[in-house]
């Protein structure tokens, strides 16, 4: 065999190689971006007991629910905006506090008391 025709033939060897290499990658799934929201603060949890949820940013309002220990409230908005409101404590040793989370509570608005949740992203 002579030198041009080696060379064509790895030539041709080589463009299949090349066809199947791509198009085996065609196959492959896309990566996908996530989601916007999925990087701003989405909620709040506890995990050391229930916190209750108000109508009201007071702890003199009316509860309406209580978020169970290890569950997820939502935030009212991305970015979780938190208001001033009643004075509260977690618990009877720690400093009051005033700061209440806007949170999405059976498609309302409502109240958590900020202090005495976790905050931070979740999807």
């Amino acid at each position: 065999m002579n030198k041009i025709t080696r060379l064509a033939m790895v030539g041709i060897a080589s463009v299949g190689l090349v066809a199947t290499m791509n198009s085996g990658a065609s196959a492959a799934p896309e990566l996908k971006a996530a989601p916007a929201a999925a990087q701003e603060w989405g909620g709040g949890w506890s995990d050391v007991r229930d916190v209750s949820i108000r109508e009201k940013p007071s702890a003199t309002a009316r509860k309406v629910g209580t978020l169970k220990k290890g569950k997820i409230v939502k935030c009212w908005v991305a970015g979780c905006s938190a208001v001033d409101g009643g004075s509260y404590k977690c618990t009877s040793s720690s400093p009051s506090e005033k700061r209440w989370h806007e949170v999405n509570w059976g498609g309302k608005k409502r109240y958590a008391a900020t202090r005495c949740l976790e905050w931070g992203r979740v999807e």
